[in-house]
């Protein structure tokens, strides 16, 4: 089972991510493209960033407002795993 803090670190970095996308849904967008072209000729030459990219973005219609919104309920998500961590005291 995962431990609190990889948890917390993969929300924080999903939340991080998709609020990159809302400063610019369409670079990201443009982002995509280039990294599904990478991805055909050189899948193991894509970055953790534009493997991200192929993985989430799939609504054409996705913009800032969505985005936003994916950024806030991870950023959420990412505080609740902090706080479920267990203290010295827990252990």
């Amino acid at each position: 089972m995962d431990q609190p803090w990889d948890r917390h670190a993969d929300a924080a970095l999903q939340a991080y991510n998709w609020a990159k996308v809302a400063g610019s849904p369409e670079r990201a967008w443009k982002e995509q493209d280039q990294a599904r072209t990478l991805s055909n000729a050189s899948p193991g030459e894509l970055s953790e960033w534009q493997r991200w990219l192929l993985d989430h973005l799939k609504d054409q219609q996705l913009g800032f407002e969505r985005a936003i919104a994916l950024a806030e309920m991870w950023a959420k998500v990412a505080a609740v795993q902090l706080d479920a961590e267990p203290g010295p005291e827990d252990s």
